[in-house]
């Protein structure tokens, strides 16, 4: 019974600390530059490094915020 609960508490905490894929936002590059608090330049060169992805739609750049969090965190 106790190793049960240790079992049911652990699979709740792996629910609280992951993040649900339906949160992942896109971002134009100027909510990107903000939510980065760097400048649009910055981001479209860390593209170009291959150190950041991005989509382009119709002329814009878009990004997940996974992505940015993943470029933030190195």
């Amino acid at each position: 019974m106790e190793f049960r609960i240790i079992e049911l508490l652990k699979e709740i905490k792996d629910l609280l600390i992951s993040k649900p894929e339906h949160t992942d936002k896109w971002m134009g590059i100027n909510e990107a530059s903000e939510y980065c608090n760097c400048s649009a330049t910055t981001l479209r060169r860390a593209i170009k490094k291959g150190e950041l992805d991005a989509s382009s739609r119709l002329g814009k750049t878009l990004f997940k915020r996974s992505s940015l969090e993943s470029f933030l965190n190195g």
